[in-house]
């Protein structure tokens, strides 16, 4: 059926005129005015020619007369209430729900496109940095902020350019432009990535450690060759190695901090002596003469670390026992001296230099410490005593 052989009359009754009154559509009442909407062509649901084909098909017989009255205000069909609140009867199912929740898809390497989201701005760096990996191209930070990031590519003469903003409303980052290709992308793979860091090394090495954390760093320098195609740096692939540590097992400083208190607050570690056989069966060799110290640790590792250290004949310094404890205490230099005296030093006739801590007085004082005036001699170190009467006397000379 030609659609230009029907009778112009019908679609002149569709059009409102003067003569009748605009009838306008009622949401409340569900009241609308125009043709019917069966076989209407629709651009986002069906192709125009299956349209046309539906009106071939039909008989040209079958044609409505075209004297129609003029169109009333048909009321559409009114859904039952349970019909509406179907929708919100799932999103409110928590059964069902994260069928409607628009979770981050976590994409392959080298994946890069306009509206990609990503949870964090770390996240969003990481994958740009992926892509140009695996194209084996680079680019330059030139604006960054806590809601926008600006990228573009190193080479004046590429078009390559990356914005990414942070979304405040949904609390995510999302590509918004992305324009390109890189012109300069060279087919040769380099030695190394610029945008290859320890971190992202540490990821692809992870099970690797987890299973051996032994593993040598000229086995990650291959394992990352044979995987993404670039050599690595010793350095890198050292530091590489710390992370997945850390990231597997936890870190350094903060294992040793959780030393002395389980979670349920009991006492598990406090204190820690030791020496080695070497310094136990050298001590036999040495002046009977053992001194003692303390200091305070820095940095990475808090506490008291107090040593013990003797003399060879030549006048060398040997050290021959040492301790981790929570401070110069009267408990701790007892916990020091006593295994001490036990383990490296069971001599008699032994003389002690310290400095004038009353703590030491009181460690060796106590019974069981090994410690008597029938097998030692306490004397101060001379050090001490001058630094002592300098800082007691304001003396600089």
């Amino acid at each position: 059926m030609d659609l230009n052989q029907i009778p112009s009359q019908l679609f002149d009754q569709a059009t409102p005129s003067a003569s009748q009154p605009n009838v306008q559509t009622n949401i409340e009442d569900h009241l609308v005015v125009g043709l019917p909407t069966e076989n209407v062509f629709d651009p986002f649901s069906e192709d125009e020619d299956e349209i046309l084909s539906v009106h071939e098909d039909d008989d040209e017989e079958t044609l409505p007369v075209p004297n129609n009255p003029p169109l009333e205000p048909v009321a559409i069909y009114n859904p039952p209430p349970h019909f509406l609140e179907f929708l919100n009867e799932i999103q409110q199912d928590t059964q069902y729900s994260h069928l409607l929740e628009r979770d981050m898809v976590v994409y392959p390497p080298g994946t890069l496109f306009v509206g990609q989201r990503f949870q964090t701005k770390e996240q969003m760096q990481d994958a740009i940095n992926r892509f140009h990996i695996v194209n084996h191209c680079t680019y330059k930070v030139k604006h960054s902020s806590t809601s926008r990031l600006l990228m573009e590519c190193v080479h004046h003469d590429c078009a390559w350019r990356c914005r990414g903003i942070l979304r405040t409303r949904e609390q995510h980052w999302e590509i918004m432009i992305l324009e390109g290709p890189h012109t300069c992308v060279s087919p040769l793979i380099s030695q190394d990535h610029n945008k290859l860091g320890s971190q992202m090394i540490a990821q692809s090495i992870g099970e690797i450690i987890e299973v051996d954390p032994s593993t040598s760093i000229s086995t990650i320098i291959a394992h990352i060759k044979s995987t993404m195609g670039y050599t690595i740096s010793y350095r890198k692939g050292w530091l590489a190695k710390q992370h997945a540590i850390e990231n597997i097992f936890g870190n350094w400083e903060e294992s040793y901090n959780k030393l002395p208190y389980l979670d349920e607050g009991s006492v598990i570690f406090k204190r820690l002596f030791w020496t080695f056989k070497p310094c136990i069966d050298g001590f036999a060799f040495c002046k009977p003469i053992v001194q003692v110290d303390g200091t305070f640790l820095y940095g990475r590792y808090k506490g008291t670390l107090l040593v013990a250290v003797a003399q060879d004949g030549r006048n060398n310094i040997i050290l021959i026992a040492f301790v981790v404890v929570e401070g110069e205490t009267s408990d701790a230099w007892f916990f020091f001296l006593k295994n001490l005296r036990q383990y490296v030093t069971p001599q008699d006739g032994l003389c002690l230099i310290s400095d004038r801590h009353e703590a030491i007085r009181s460690a060796y004082s106590r019974n069981g410490s090994g410690w008597t005036e029938n097998n030692f001699v306490h004397v101060y170190c001379i050090r001490h005593i001058a630094q002592n009467f300098m800082r007691r006397f304001k003396m600089q000379h």
